[in-house]
């Protein structure tokens, strides 16, 4: 059990200062880690989230105007305070209405005190109740991982482990190998959501060997809700006794390898590339320009997965593509995926995407610089870049299907053309599902470039999170041609408009349009493209921008010009 804001007001000592909510009512379940007091206005500088803040008033906001009282509101919700007790009883009787309005719109708990009780008290009396009930849970915790320990040693096969754990537990339990395909159930059908209920709530766990996916155990809330505590023990115990009854899947533990991305989560070095191509190589994804990352997120796997299969497949006649195929792994309740879309055949025409070369395209190959092929916009063939954009097309439309089903939401990537473009992607599509702030929401299907801003914020220093930036957009072949580069830094100086760039160029319209067009076969990126073709623009400016400083400090007299 957790201590709220909520149970604060009934707490015996604080219920006889006679409390109040004076605002962010919304916020009333926060949970609360410690009562403190303290007056000073940079008092956030000393928490450390979770603190319900108690202070006498009169000191702190008889001498503040209201952009204070807002700015120490906005300290307190940034530090993750849990709430703020005011005694209204002298001096200050009332709560500013600055600080209503703020606190409701940021959801931060008010509570007024109407009647005198020492500080002291008021924080013994709460922060005793929290480390009781700290204990209690502790005991249960421990006796509960005891027991789980002492039964499952008598296991002896995966549906043992989920019988087991339905005994204890009173849920039902089914286990998923990292196919998604289930290997033991027991108890009652997990029901599935539907347009009257929603599903199930369950508590999913995510079992690794050697750091690949194992299996996926998911263990219905019926009885009661597990909290962080308990699930992190129970996850622990059954960590280390159902790998012994589950088969390893070395395809996708090295398509899991892949689509886990750089180590840095952001950009990959050498050694990454080097074994994310023999991996790919050996799993069968060679052809690495026609590979698309995307991940699906499910409340609940056993209502989910099922349906998720056969929306993936494509059974429809009008988006259904024999060649294309998809490799994914199950994840937790989560499923990564590499949807390979075969294109172009071939072909080794203009725009064909032959520059590619054959095989595994590790980053290395610059690719062709000429100006020769013609632009699609201006009749020439669409190529390889053509049919890449319609695979994400078909792509999506699947991703629709899965995003309809209750409780799912997807994330979709690009086709690049090298595997050290693809590993980024994979590393900013991990950031998208797992780390960022506003994860999607249900029944969406989004970008993953559209996380990219927020991850590039996250990185600690100005120079990594341009190079992370470059590497993502960029790739390797791309910053070599000079003259695209160019074409790029003057698309992002003329803001868009196409005869300011020929202007800036110095070069006719026609060879534009065919720069253009060798852009978009180098990264897949045209454009039309309004997620990505900013982000490029951006890229491609800074790296511009760091050869002309490299250029300027060579070309510097040694004597600094004297």
């Amino acid at each position: 059990m957790t201590l709220t804001m909520h149970d604060v007001m009934t707490d015996p000592m604080f219920a006889r200062t006679d409390p109040t909510i004076e605002a962010g009512e919304a916020g009333m379940d926060r949970t609360v880690r410690w009562a403190y007091t303290n007056e000073r206005y940079d008092i956030a500088s000393f928490l450390s989230s979770g603190e319900l803040v108690i202070i006498e008033g009169s000191a702190l906001l008889g001498h503040m105007g209201d952009n204070e009282i807002i700015r120490y509101v906005d300290t307190l919700v940034d530090a993750g305070v849990a709430g703020l007790a005011i005694e209204l009883v002298e001096g200050v009787r009332t709560v500013p209405k600055a600080m209503i309005a703020r606190a409701d719109e940021r959801g931060l708990p008010v509570i007024g005190m109407h009647r005198r009780m020492p500080f002291v008290d008021l924080c013994q009396s709460i922060n005793t109740s929290i480390v009781k009930d700290q204990l209690l849970v502790q005991v249960r915790t421990d006796t509960l991982a005891t027991t789980m320990r002492t039964r499952l040693a008598t296991a002896r096969s995966a549906q043992d482990v989920a019988k087991i754990l339905n005994e204890i537990f009173g849920e039902s339990v089914a286990i998923f190998d990292s196919d998604g395909l289930v290997i033991a159930h027991c108890g009652p059908s997990i029901r599935p959501a539907d347009a009257d209920y929603p599903a199930e709530r369950t508590l999913v766990l995510d079992v690794r060997k050697n750091g690949g996916p194992l299996a996926s155990i998911e263990i219905t809330q019926r009885n009661r809700l597990a909290d962080g505590r308990i699930a992190d023990r129970v996850d622990e115990v059954i960590k280390q006794v159902l790998p012994a009854f589950v088969q390893t899947q070395p395809r996708n533990a090295m398509l899991a390898h892949v689509l886990r991305g750089p180590t840095n989560g952001y950009r990959a070095g050498e050694q990454e590339i080097n074994d994310a191509a023999t991996m790919l190589q050996a799993i069968g994804l060679s052809d690495v320009k026609h590979l698309i990352p995307f991940a699906i997120a499910m409340d609940s796997v056993s209502s989910s997965i099922d349906a998720v299969s056969r929306c993936l497949s494509g059974d429809e006649e009008e988006d259904a593509s024999d060649e294309d195929t998809i490799a994914d792994v199950l994840e937790g309740n989560m499923l990564f995926g590499l949807y390979a879309a075969a294109d172009g055949g071939d072909d080794k025409g203009p725009g064909s995407g032959a520059e590619f070369g054959s095989g595994l395209d590790t980053g290395t190959n610059p690719g062709s610089a000429s100006d020769a092929n013609p632009d699609p916009a201006q009749g020439g063939g669409t190529g390889k870049a053509g049919n890449r954009g319609d695979a994400v097309m078909r792509l999506k439309r699947r991703l629709a299907d899965v995003a309809a089903l209750p409780g799912t939401w997807c994330i979709y990537g690009r086709a690049v053309p090298s595997v050290s473009m693809l590993l980024d992607e994979c590393g900013l599509l991990q950031f998208a599902a797992h780390d960022a702030a506003g994860l999607p929401g249900t029944g969406t299907v989004t970008n993953l470039l559209a996380a990219a801003p927020q991850r590039l914020l996250g990185i600690g220093h100005t120079r990594d999170a341009a190079g992370a930036l470059q590497s993502l957009m960029l790739g390797d072949a791309l910053p070599n041609q000079e003259s695209l580069m160019r074409t790029l830094g003057a698309c992002f100086d003329a803001g868009g408009n196409i005869s300011k760039a020929c202007e800036l160029l110095e070069i006719h319209r026609q060879t534009l349009y065919n720069r253009l067009a060798k852009i978009t076969e180098l990264t897949g990126i045209s454009k039309e493209d309004s997620m990505a073709w900013p982000l490029l623009l951006c890229a491609a400016k800074l790296k511009v921008a760091e050869l002309q400083a490299t250029e300027f400090q060579a070309a510097e007299p040694a004597d600094g010009g004297q």
